[in-house]
Order: structure tokens, then C-alpha cells, then sequence
């Protein structure tokens, strides 16, 4: 007899740029979960078009998708840890994309709103977190995402903390955690960072 595995859908918001499609490329790749030769691919892509590699080209299954360097659609990853099953939906963070936005996030029962560290809380990290108040999300969890990019200031996190927990609030999402992470470098994405105290 098989045994029932809890599945988790949790959906992956934030303003463009911010840093979803890299949190999530870098969770499957340091989860194992990727599918064999797909670092390969990207990598090969990457040489071939002169591009940085980036763990966010994992997830840009439409090809048109890359040339416009934005997620268009909801895409649903699927992958598994010992514990249990997770299907990610990464959730297009484009203004004109909101409408996929909210049907990606309607089935899902938990939430990482994505804030880039040096940019801070922008219109769409509010518009996003006033969505996830309406689908009624309570797990949330804000990442606050690139820290490397602020040397890893514990002051800098704590003021994009600070001005989205005060936004938050004021529509009845309160966040379980907030966690400073560098999607990038995979700190504080599978493993906790050794970097210092605040990642």
C-alpha cells in the first residue's frame, strides 16, 4: 500500500526584477530536483548567447520567454524533499501579468513574496502582498532577497522589514517569518547561511 504524502503548493510572488525565478532556479538545483542535464543546458545557452549564467533560466520554459527576459505565464514546478511534495507557482511579476498572477496564486496555501534588499518595498511587492490578503494565504514568508548586494547589512534588512511588516499588517497579513537570503549564492535558500548573523 502506498503511503499519503503531504503536498504543499506554495506560490513565489514579487516585483520584477526582485528575484523569484532565481530563488526558485536555485532551490530545485540545491534540493537536487532538477531534471538531469538541465544546469548543462543553461549553461550551454548561457556560452552560446554571451549571457552570465543565471539559475532564474531554469524556469523560462517558453522560449519567447527568454528572449524577453520576463515570465509571462504561471509555471508550476513540481518537486519533492523526504518530508513531502511541493509544487512551486512562480507567479509573473509584471503589472500587466496580474491577472495570471492571481489565478496561478488562487490554489495555493502558502507564500514567498520576494523583496530585493538594495531596491526595498516597491508598489508591486504591495500589490502582490494586498493579493495574497485577498485569497485568504496565511502562510507567508517575505524573502528578502540579493543581500549580497547590501554586504549583507543587518540595518538595511531590517528597515525593508520594517516598511513591509507596517504595510502588511494594515491589510491583515502577518508573515511567519522574514528571511534574509542571496538567492544567487544560495544562502539561506536549502542550508542555512554561515555568512553572519543576520543571513
Amino acid at each position: 500500500m502506498l503511503k499519503f504524502r503531504e503536498t504543499l503548493k506554495i506560490v513565489v510572488v514579487g516585483h520584477v526584477d526582485h528575484g523569484k525565478s532565481t530563488v526558485i532556479g536555485r532551490l530545485l538545483y540545491d534540493t537536487k530536483s532538477l531534471p538531469e542535464g538541465a544546469i548543462e543546458k543553461v549553461k550551454r545557452i548561457s556560452k552560446e548567447t554571451g549571457k552570465p549564467f543565471e539559475y532564474a533560466y531554469l524556469l523560462d520554459a517558453f522560449e519567447e520567454e527568454q528572449k524577453q527576459g520576463i515570465t509571462i505565464d504561471t509555471t508550476q514546478i513540481q518537486f519533492h524533499t523526504k518530508k513531502r511534495d511541493y509544487v512551486i507557482i512562480d507567479a509573473p511579476g509584471h503589472v500587466e501579468f496580474l491577472k495570471n498572477m492571481i489565478s496561478g496564486a488562487a490554489n495555493a496555501e502558502a507564500a514567498l513574496l520576494v523583496i530585493d534588499a538594495n531596491e526595498g518595498v516597491r508598489e508591486q511587492s504591495k500589490r502582490h502582498g494586498y493579493i495574497l490578503s485577498l485569497l485568504g494565504i496565511k502562510k507567508v514568508y517575505v524573502l528578502v532577497n540579493k543581500m549580497d548586494l547590501i554586504d549583507y547589512s543587518e540595518e538595511k534588512f531590517l528597515d525593508v522589514k520594517s516598511d513591509m511588516d507596517t504595510f502588511l499588517k494594515s491589510i491583515n497579513v502577518f508573515p511567519q517569518k522574514y528571511i534574509p537570503v542571496s538567492a544567487f549564492y544560495g544562502e539561506n535558500i536549502a542550508l542555512r547561511s554561515k555568512k553572519n548573523a543576520v543571513v
